[in-house]
C-alpha cells in the first residue's frame, strides 16, 4: 500500500475522532455522558461509516477532490462519518441515563447489619 493510502486512512482516523468528539459534546449540552469512555461508540461509528461509504461502497456523495492522489468526497463522507456518530451518541446517551437513574433508584445494602 502507497504511503499516500496510508496518509489518507490517517485523515480519516482523525476526522473520525473530530466527528465523535463534536457529536458527543453537542449530545452532551442536552445530558449526555462527557467521560472518555462515551467518545470510543461515537467515533468508531464515524470511521466505520467512512470505511463502508468510501472504502467498501465507493460511493462519492458530493464534490469530489484530489487529495492525497485519491478522489475524494470529503465533505459528504465527513457528513454522513458526522450523522453516524450522532446515531450512535443520541441512544448512548439515553441508555446511559436510564442506567444512571435506576442505579440511583436501587435500594442501598446497609453495611450496619
Amino acid at each position: 500500500m502507497p504511503v499516500s493510502a496510508y496518509a489518507l486512512v490517517t485523515l480519516f482516523a482523525l476526522c473520525s475522532v473530530g466527528v465523535g468528539w463534536l457529536a458527543v459534546r453537542l449530545v452532551a449540552r442536552v445530558g449526555g455522558p462527557t467521560r472518555r469512555m462515551a467518545y470510543l461508540l461515537p467515533v468508531a461509528a464515524g470511521f466505520l461509516a467512512f470505511y463502508l461509504i468510501g472504502h467498501r461502497l465507493g460511493v462519492a456523495i458530493g464534490p469530489e477532490i484530489p487529495l492525497l492522489g485519491f478522489q475524494v468526497a470529503l465533505i459528504g463522507d465527513l457528513t454522513i462519518g458526522f450523522a453516524a456518530a450522532l446515531a450512535i451518541a443520541l441512544p448512548q446517551a439515553i441508555v446511559v441515563k436510564a442506567w444512571t437513574v435506576r442505579r440511583s433508584e436501587a435500594p442501598v445494602a446497609d453495611p450496619g447489619r
